[in-house]
């Protein structure tokens, strides 16, 4: 076992790169009036990538930023019936939003082996650049089913970011976080919505994987 040195480091970063992988988003509808039909929506997979940098500050902890991007959304699970009477098909597509996420987080590392198990907990800001609706063609006309909701869904949210992970050689590791929302997404008209990430991603450490190298 390496025992670990616990003063400030003079070095400006201690590691910077990036991680990537993907998770399971998804929504609750909070309904005010009618609270027992208040539920999650059906999960959906999606994407994510971020690029951090770590700085230690005293001790078995370190500050990480990162900046990146994070598809959320949830998967449609209710059937579908149109002002004419018509019922469409619409169970299992996905309502998709393309976020700019930004977070800091509080690493702490207690020990310090060629494995290192770590714990983070910080905040995280999410902005929405796109979405996606789930539409049907009426006539010459396309229509999204959530269209009211999501042309009022809030740009800007906050949630926790929280997780662990474990580290390896100090080049590579493997990173699982848990998201749940702090703000709500959408707000208004008996109903609120608030959202949640479950992530895994592998990422590298570019600067000690640079640095080892070369030695």
């Amino acid at each position: 076992m390496v025992i670990p040195s616990y003063g400030l480091k003079g070095q400006v970063l201690d590691g910077f790169g990036f991680r990537i992988g993907g998770g399971l988003s998804n929504h609750y509808w909070n309904y005010l009036d009618v609270p027992d039909l208040s539920d999650w929506k059906d999960n959906k997979y999606g994407l994510s990538f971020m690029v951090n940098a770590e700085r230690t500050l005293y001790q078995i902890l370190s500050i990480r930023p990162e900046i990146g991007y994070i598809q959320k959304g949830f998967k449609n699970d209710i059937a579908f019936t149109t002002q004419h009477g018509e019922d469409i098909n619409l169970e299992g597509e996905n309502v998709i939003f393309h976020d700019l996420a930004g977070s800091v987080g509080l690493k702490i590392s207690p020990f310090y082996k060629i494995l290192k198990p770590y714990l983070i907990i910080g905040l995280r800001a999410d902005y929405l650049l796109k979405y996606k609706d789930v539409t049907y063609e009426s006539g010459e006309h396309e229509i999204g089913i959530y269209k009211d909701i999501l042309n009022n869904i809030n740009k800007l949210t906050l949630s926790v970011l929280m997780g662990f992970g474990i580290e390896f050689n100090e080049r590579y590791y493997l990173d699982f976080e848990y998201n749940p929302g702090l703000t709500n997404n959408y707000s208004g008209e008996g109903l609120n919505i608030s959202d949640r990430f479950i992530g895994l991603t592998f990422g590298l450490n570019i600067k000690n994987l640079v640095k080892k190298d070369k030695e």
